[in-house]
């Protein structure tokens, strides 16, 4: 999986253009690469019709791709059939040929009525589709049913765990909690500059925030986005798969860019924030909290899977260096 820079404080799969890292040597000494260019990230809703067509093409190009590897459930069996090779933002441009801005969404800007938001378009071509069919029968598991994505479209499927349609159920109230609030609560513009501006420092309460943030996404769009078990997955075997294939949705890819915004943005509020990573928190108060853990620090190498070498959070600080080597616009 390309890795990116939000895996390293919520344990999710996020993007960066560069899988391996590795230095050139000059003399004696490793030196650093350097960027050749910086991709661009922009807001989804400012790509013209064009550059979300070629995103979108790229991303079922990636889909299709099968390969060999074994999947297995809680129980140790294997799941038969190839699975989609499915890496991200590197993938997209050296396997499928994209060469486009990387697409966030800033669901801030839709907080009031995410139902409506332009990401949810119906474009056969570009549209990356709303809410899925949850009601007109038990087969149709919530089959996202507008879009580019759609069944009716031929030629997208996904492959993990099993091979399914894109399903979303979007919900403001999933009624999984007790007591349950609206999952927009967080995603408006006053809790992200709040996240963003009143955390100088701290970023295990910066990290908090973001968590909320982020699960409240993953809550309102449900389905793939939300681990929900494919109707053809018995429940027993889909048992902790459901983080794996929260990707499945290519919302997801749009959120956490989203997310890794925010970040830089956080880091630039103040020169406290930049480097700082840690799991813990300033306040003496919070040392007893059980999301605190000292192993958390800048220094410490991050293990991914057999696609990448272990990294640190310090060597990902910077978008605009070498391994990452984008940067944002806030065109609107």
């Amino acid at each position: 999986m390309a890795m990116g820079r939000t895996i390293l404080f919520l344990c999710v799969l996020a993007v960066f253009p560069c899988a391996h890292l590795s230095y050139a040597q000059e003399g004696n000494e490793a030196q650093p690469q350097k960027c050749s260019k910086l991709l661009i990230r922009k807001e989804w809703r400012t790509l013209t019709h064009s550059e979300k067509t070629e995103w979108v093409g790229a991303v079922k190009c990636l889909a299709s791709i099968r390969h060999e590897r074994l999947s297995l459930t809680k129980d140790q069996t294997v799941l038969e059939g190839k699975r989609s090779l499915y890496l991200f933002d590197t993938s997209l441009r050296d396997t499928c040929g994209y060469n486009g801005p990387t697409p966030y969404w800033d669901w801030s800007r839709d907080h009031a009525d995410l139902f409506a938001s332009p990401v949810f378009g119906d474009s056969a071509e570009y549209g990356l589709g709303g809410t899925g069919d949850c009601d007109s029968s038990p087969e149709a598991d919530c089959t996202v049913t507008t879009g580019a994505f759609a069944p009716s479209t031929g030629n997208f499927e996904l492959a993990w765990p099993i091979p399914h349609a894109l399903r979303r159920n979007l919900t403001l109230i999933t009624g999984w909690f007790d007591h349950e609030l609206p999952q927009n609560r967080t995603l408006g513009p006053e809790f992200v500059r709040n996240s963003t501006e009143q955390t100088t420092g701290d970023f295990f309460r910066f990290q908090y925030a973001m968590t909320l943030m982020h699960n409240h996404v993953h809550n309102f769009v449900g389905g793939d986005l939300a681990g929900d078990c494919p109707a053809g997955l018995r429940e027993e075997d889909c048992k902790g798969m459901a983080i794996s294939f929260t990707p499945n949705d290519p919302l997801f890819w749009l959120h956490h860019v989203q997310l890794d915004r925010l970040w830089s943005e956080w880091q630039r509020h103040h020169p406290f924030n930049f480097a700082a990573f840690s799991g813990m928190p300033l306040n003496p108060q919070n040392m007893t909290d059980p999301r605190y853990d000292l192993n958390a620090h800048a220094d410490h190498h991050m293990s991914f899977d057999v696609q990448s070498v272990p990294v640190a959070p310090r060597s990902v600080f910077d978008t605009e260096s070498w391994p990452l080597c984008y940067r944002y616009t806030d065109e609107s």
